[in-house]
């Protein structure tokens, strides 16, 4: 956001919006503002992690209404702070895995080449 510095606030938003959706989708809505090659650096594919996952299984045993389970209650706040913070550190955790934009890019289907024949 730097190159935006001593601008209108008009190019200071447009720079602002690049900023934002750039990091976090590494599209730029506006591509003739200053400073529009904004790489993606927040990736959303690193929230599903052992953290995550170990919290979201600790925080549903909590909320089971069986009465006979024990520390339902530790269970369940033990996994909202795993939850949290398995999400957190999976979003700004380095080493992004997008060699395209999270916008553009569309999964492809492998089709095997071998051909069976019923005759």
């Amino acid at each position: 956001m730097a190159a935006s510095t001593g601008q209108p606030i008009g190019a200071r938003a447009q720079n602002f919006l690049n900023s934002l959706s750039g990091r976090v989708t590494g599209f730029t809505p506006f591509k003739n503002a200053a400073g529009a090659n904004i790489p993606q650096t927040i990736s959303l594919d690193n929230i599903f992690n052992k953290w995550s996952g170990i919290g979201a299984a600790s925080f549903i045993y909590g909320l089971l209404p069986v009465k006979q389970l024990p520390h339902k209650s530790k269970a369940k706040t033990l996994g909202k702070s795993l939850l949290s913070a398995g999400i957190l550190s999976g979003l700004f955790m380095p080493g992004n895995p997008h060699t395209t934009n999270l916008i553009s890019s569309r999964p492809t289907l492998a089709l095997s080449s071998t051909e069976v024949s019923y005759t």
